[in-house]
């Protein structure tokens, strides 16, 4: 993976019909290209290759997932039916990497598989 971090600066110039100039810089921004490092999903803090959830309350622990540039802000966490949507739990925002995620009233159905979606925002966005 390549990290794009780009350090840059705005300059304006101007001239008046007199031929007057003035120029201005701005100062110092960061521009970070590069999405956040992928990480884990813990179920009730442990890490095993299937999860059994018992009752209607999931306790997740997202661990490593970092930016080297611009640091994570906060996370978007939902529960679906599949890898890509979010249809049982809708994805909302979480600050913490600790989250519980209540699935009553989801409809889900025992001994289905249904999925953790996690979107990681990092500032830039």
């Amino acid at each position: 993976m390549v990290n794009l971090l780009i350090y840059a600066y705005f300059s304006l110039q101007g001239k008046d019909y007199a031929n007057n100039e003035r120029f201005v810089t701005s100062e110092e921004f960061v521009v970070d290209s590069s999405p956040p490092v992928d990480g884990m999903i813990l179920f009730d803090g442990l890490d095993r290759e299937t999860n059994f959830i018992i009752g209607l309350t999931i306790r997740l622990r997202l661990e490593r997932f970092y930016d080297h540039q611009s640091g994570i802000d906060h996370y978007h966490v939902g529960v679906g039916s599949s890898p890509d949507m979010a249809d049982l739990v809708p994805l909302l925002n979480y600050q913490s990497n600790i989250i519980d995620i209540s699935l009553a009233s989801t409809g889900i159905v025992d001994g289905h598989t249904y999925y953790v979606i996690v979107q990681v925002i990092w500032p830039c966005v």
